[in-house]
């Protein structure tokens, strides 16, 4: 029995008008109470004369039990006597409205008793159990209770007051259910605890901006690491509450405050209220930032974004906080909002979100010359991903307007970087530094990507620039990683070679060629390059072309099929081309043609000899074969000599019985020896003269004299140092003549080159003044030709190929130096 019931509520009782119904109704309550034993409730069950009544509780029975105003005059029983109301509210026995708020007058006048240890842990419990009942009860009283509590969470004034409070209907989950509001007909209407107009209607006077400014003013307060007044309103939040947001954009940028004041001060987070959206799935306050001039807030918002919202919705938020990395001059970057929270932004995104205008600002940031080192690390670290896609040679996905784009190396160049005119300018500090550097690692996909179109954006002096840059960056990659080497040499040189693919310089050629021996991954690349630049169909021929293929054979031979490797290609497929594009000059090749099959001849030998230990041997044999029988099938008889002829008939008996088909068209030349011509016996004339050939300017009547002599000394047994010392003497005047009549440079060229590898002319053997004269013409006329670096490239592999002695292999290098010269 509780106490002050008995001793204070039950003498108040007036019992004798009751009703049968609120007679019975208070004897159920009396009964809660444990009163049965007490004069009162004999009484009234006296007095009911029909059992079968049914209980109807008034609210002037209820006025009688919960109204007594003298008791909360005594804190200790006005305790007491709420808590004595708990059996009753547990049966449905709720209070009127006049009891319900002279309660809630007691509870705030009493808020230090209640904190206090005047009364007991329980005691606290029960009084709190009683508030729960009424608030979510359906009666009168569940308003004026909730309106109480409400009032008090919002109350910043009592800070420990409220925060009593506020711990308590967290801990006892009031204020998370429902309530009830009684009309004035005196309906019960219960609603839930969601932000609306109803719960504006019913606690803010229909005003929604005082229930904004109220939550505005909360959400900073409380105590560190626990609930506070933002835990009771949780369950609050709603899509109503979101859409007036979307409505009132200042009033989001008051939230924006109050949240970072949160997220600064209280060490808590606000993420609910910050990502609430609305019932079309608009997030109102992190759309917002997008519409704004940031600060070091605006970054700890943006980072505690729900990572479901639609980009669209935070495509301008990018922006944003990318004018915020630049602004003063991008000393943001060493605020703590960077370090915490705008590091994070830039590290968990994928690139797929980010505005194509990153791109940019990473490469500003980041360019060796110009860029702060610890900037340029962490940059360079978390833009690193723009690069993990290029594994099939593709440009990341990024944000271009309110779009998903697959990146495209051409708008890159023309719209981002904007280089297509300044390229130098802009690449030179990236030269600087090596392909390890993921700007160029990225560089080097944009124009991988945009490289068949590198031709018409870049005017010839912008591609020299680029393919300085290229060739630099291909050479530093000896010493990067395996993984970089793999994944950006490839896309290099396949930028190169598609830059280049209508070139006719054979100096470039060979310069993309030589970037085979840097990594194994772009070796079949580098050599099909050549092959396509080397054996061209769709490209007329030229004397200096067929020139270089056969000298090539000698690479190919002397490094095993390593270097060269197209060789095998071009000796199986264009004999006949070349025959016919022979066929077709005007001038006399016969003593091209005979240096041709001599070089062929020796290499034919050479590998029939070694046939039997290597089959790459064999196979250079028949190789050799299959051209000259092409060749010799197609070639006209008048332009091989006689001479060559008998010699070839000679040669082929020896060697070619295996093949008949290839006789047959070596026989077709063979003609009886006739007289010697008049052209001939005037050479051997010139050549056998008295004149003082050091006082003789130079005169084209001598060329054929001195062409007859290289090509023949050695079958002759003449060396004449005086013819060669008139070309050597007049130099300027005979290359001006050799300019018109390219065929006989050509020639020439040939036969220089040929004595070049004649151990009997070389360096200190009777015969070097010969040697060194030829040496030294060579140089002189070869050098800055188009096939100079084909000369370059063929010498140094014969000479370390380590088939000539030591005197004539430091001789082809000194001419290979003096090429290069």
């Amino acid at each position: 029995m509780s106490e002050i019931f008995k001793n204070t509520i039950i003498p108040k009782l007036e019992t004798k008008l009751l009703e049968a119904r609120s007679a019975k109704a208070l004897l159920q309550i009396l009964e809660l109470q444990g009163c049965q034993n007490t004069e009162v409730f004999k009484a009234v069950k006296n007095s009911i004369a029909h059992d079968d009544n049914e209980a109807v509780f008034t609210e002037e029975l209820a006025h009688q039990i919960f109204y007594h105003p003298t008791v909360y005059a005594d804190e200790k029983e006005g305790v007491a006597f709420v808590i004595s109301w708990l059996p009753l509210l547990e049966n449905g026995f709720y209070p009127d409205k006049k009891s319900s708020k002279k309660l809630t007058e007691f509870l705030y006048f009493s808020l230090s008793h209640l904190q206090s240890d005047a009364i007991l842990e329980e005691e606290r419990t029960q009084v709190f159990s009683v508030l729960k009942l009424l608030a979510h009860s359906e009666s009168a009283a569940s308003f004026v209770i909730t309106s109480f509590l409400i009032q008090r969470v919002f109350d910043i004034r009592d800070y420990v007051g409220t925060d009593f409070i506020i711990q308590n209907c967290i801990t006892h989950e009031i204020l998370s259910d429902t309530y009830s509001i009684q009309s004035s007909d005196g309906k019960l209407s219960t609603y839930a605890f969601k932000i609306n107009n109803d719960f504006i209607e019913h606690f803010f006077e229909g005003d929604w901006h005082q229930l904004i400014t109220a939550i505005h003013k909360t959400l900073p307060v409380g105590r560190v690491y626990l609930p506070g007044a933002y835990h009771v309103m949780l369950p609050w939040f709603s899509e109503e509450l979101a859409a007036f947001y979307n409505d009132n954009l200042d009033l989001v940028f008051d939230a924006h405050k109050a949240l970072i004041e949160r997220f600064l001060f209280m060490e808590e987070e606000g993420l609910a209220f910050l990502n609430q959206q609305t019932k079309e799935g608009v997030f109102p306050l992190i759309n917002a930032l997008g519409k704004k001039e940031w600060d070091a807030g605006d970054v700890l918002l943006f980072n505690h974004r729900d990572k479901k919202i639609p980009q669209i919705q935070i495509d301008q938020c990018y922006y944003r906080f990318l004018d915020w990395l630049n602004a003063d001059g991008g000393s943001n970057f060493y605020t703590e909002a960077f370090q915490e929270f705008g590091k994070h932004i830039l590290r968990e995104e994928s690139s797929a979100v980010l505005p194509v205008e990153f791109i940019a600002f990473w490469f500003k940031k980041c360019t060796p010359a110009s860029g702060i080192p610890n900037q340029i690390e962490l940059y360079n670290s978390l833009f690193f991903r723009f690069l993990k896609t290029n594994s099939d040679g593709k440009l990341p996905m990024v944000r271009l307007g309110a779009e998903d784009v697959q990146l495209t190396g051409e708008p890159l160049i023309k719209e981002v970087f904007q280089i297509t005119e300044n390229l130098t300018d802009w690449i030179t500090d990236l030269a600087s530094s090596n392909i390890s550097n993921p700007l160029n690692q990225f560089l080097i996909l944009v124009f991988y990507d945009a490289r068949e179109s590198l031709a018409t954006l870049f005017n010839s002096e912008n591609q020299e620039v680029l393919f300085a840059y290229l060739e630099r960056m291909a050479y530093s990659a000896k010493q990067a990683t395996e993984e970089i080497r793999k994944d950006s040499l490839p896309l290099l040189v396949q930028s190169l070679t598609a830059l280049f693919a209508d070139t006719n310089n054979f100096t470039r050629v060979n310069k993309i060629w030589a970037l085979k021996n840097i990594d194994a991954s772009i070796l079949n690349l580098c050599n099909d390059y050549a092959q396509l630049q080397y054996v061209n169909e769709s490209r007329p021929l030229f004397l200096g072309l067929l020139q270089s293929w056969y000298n090539f054979l000698s690479d190919y031979y002397y490094s095993l099929g390593s270097e060269s490797v197209w060789v095998p290609h071009m000796l199986n497929t264009q004999g006949r081309r070349s025959a016919a594009y022979l066929n077709e000059l005007d001038e006399n090749v016969t003593s091209f043609v005979n240096k041709a099959l001599l070089h062929l001849f020796e290499f034919h030998k050479k590998s029939k000899l070694k046939a039997d230990s290597n089959k790459l041997f064999k196979s250079i044999q028949a190789d050799i074969e299959n051209y000259l029988e092409d060749f010799l099938k197609e070639l006209m008889e008048h332009n091989i000599a006689k001479e060559t002829a008998e010699n070839m008939n000679i040669y082929s008996k020896a060697h070619f019985a295996h093949r008949k088909s290839l006789q047959e068209a070596v026989h077709k030349f063979h003609k009886e020896v006739e007289p010697k011509s008049e052209k001939v016996i005037l050479i051997e004339q010139l050549q056998t003269s008295e004149f003082d050939f050091s006082e003789v300017a130079f005169n084209p009547k001598y060329a054929d004299a001195v062409l007859h002599n290289l090509e023949n000394y050695k079958t002759e047994g003449a060396c004449d140092n005086k013819l060669l010392e008139v070309l050597d003497n007049n130099i300027s005047e005979f290359k001006t003549w050799l300019t018109k009549t390219a065929a006989t440079e050509a020639k020439f060229i040939q036969a220089l080159y040929m004595t070049l590898l004649d151990k009997d002319i070389a360096p200190e053997t009777p015969l070097e003044t010969y040697g060194n004269l030829c040496r030294s013409l060579f140089v002189k006329l070869a050098k800055g030709s188009k096939m100079s670096s084909s000369y370059e490239m063929g010498l140094k592999a014969m000479a370390n190929s380590g088939a000539y002695p030591e005197n004539l292999t430091t001789a082809l290098l000194q001419v290979v130096n003096d090429l290069k010269a």
